[in-house]
């Protein structure tokens, strides 16, 4: 194992609903900075299998087992460049914390991540931590959102919302000491799969696609409509529930590709800032921040109250949710719990992950 009185450092690794690749960082346990970040993207051959796998649910024990080696490769790789980067040795870091990527999650039920923690401890010779979310889904929790723990100590103490827009967008609001934290529904997801389908692009640079269609209100209104964004608090979804299949279900044919496009953005917008109150502090972060149309759309909705990033928390807007990993890596390692009874619905608190050690 490490020598933990010489090693000060976590190594964060994340990849997301949006599937595009492995964000990294490296933070100091002592003062919770980063101190160094990388991202690497999967290739198109496995974002096209991962894609396949989360959307359709269906592929052979061996494809399966196949995945997950080469996602735990893309992760190893990211931590060993970081390492690379930071000019630092496997025996400076105390451990990684990595969420790995999820494949199937079913809130409350099950959930899956694969990028597994022994090939990654293995690789990088550097004691893992991984599996964050089945024990709390054992407890009875949604096993999500994680982050608004994390999300909690950026505020430190502070009134305030956390906005993730990931591939699914989730926010945590501290307010009047009170803790709220959930995923709102799809952020990027749904329009980076809509115009990949008919502009083979990853994204919408920009939102300019968008921004270049009409919103059709018959459409809206028809998404507004499922039972997720009616549902109460706890909860949480993901891309094997918003992604073509369910859109197609809902479309009836005739409508122009680029409209949809913009109201699937304003059904994002829309579906975050119904919980935005009014004079909020809002910190938006994760790949849809870089949609300029979706932020604008944000702030237009929420006149009244301040839209700002997770860079005037400290963080940069791209690496929160690897960050998180590292400081859950470090309370996992110190005995402590990271999940929120009052965010997963679990009847108890647990020390989460499972610690592959070197």
């Amino acid at each position: 194992m490490a020598n933990i009185d010489k090693a000060q450092y976590y190594i964060g690794l994340m990849s997301g609903t949006s599937l595009d690749g492995v964000d990294g960082v490296i933070v100091n346990s002592i003062t919770q900075k980063i101190v160094d970040q990388a991202y690497l993207p999967y290739s198109e051959n496995l974002k096209s299998s991962l894609r396949q796998l989360t959307q359709s649910g269906q592929t052979s024990l061996e494809n399966l087992a196949e995945i997950d080696i080469q996602v735990a490769g893309v992760f190893s790789n990211t931590a060993l460049l970081l390492l690379s980067n930071a000019g630092l040795k496997s025996d400076e870091i105390i451990a990684i914390g990595s969420h790995g990527q999820t494949i199937y999650h079913q809130g409350g039920n099950y959930s899956m991540q694969i990028a597994h923690g022994a090939l990654i401890a293995q690789k990088t010779n550097i004691t893992t931590v991984a599996d964050f979310r089945m024990q709390d889904v054992a407890a009875g929790g949604q096993g999500a959102p994680l982050t608004p723990l994390y999300h909690l100590h950026l505020l430190n103490g502070k009134p305030g919302m956390v906005i993730n827009l990931g591939g699914i967008a989730n926010l945590t609001q501290l307010r009047d000491g009170r803790v709220i934290g959930f995923d709102t529904g799809p952020a990027n997801t749904l329009l980076d799969n809509w115009i990949e389908r008919h502009k083979s692009l990853d994204y919408d640079r920009d939102g300019l696609w968008a921004r270049s269609g009409l919103v059709n209100q018959t459409l809206l209104d028809k998404m507004l409509a499922d039972a997720y964004f009616h549902k109460k608090i706890p909860k949480s979804t993901g891309p094997e529930y918003f992604n073509l299949a369910w859109l197609d279900n809902i479309l009836t044919g005739d409508e122009a590709a680029k409209d949809v496009q913009r109201t699937l953005l304003e059904l994002t917008a829309l579906s975050i800032s119904h919980f935005i109150r009014s004079n909020t502090d809002v910190y938006l972060c994760g790949g849809g921040l870089h949609n300029a149309f979706l932020v604008e759309r944000l702030k237009y909705l929420n006149l009244s109250s301040r839209i700002m990033n997770t860079s005037d928390l400290g963080v940069h807007v791209d690496y929160v949710e690897a960050a998180a990993f590292a400081f859950f890596a470090q309370r996992t390692l110190a005995g402590k719990t990271s999940s929120l009874t009052e965010v997963t619905g679990a009847k108890q608190t647990r020390i989460l992950g499972a610690i592959y050690a070197i």
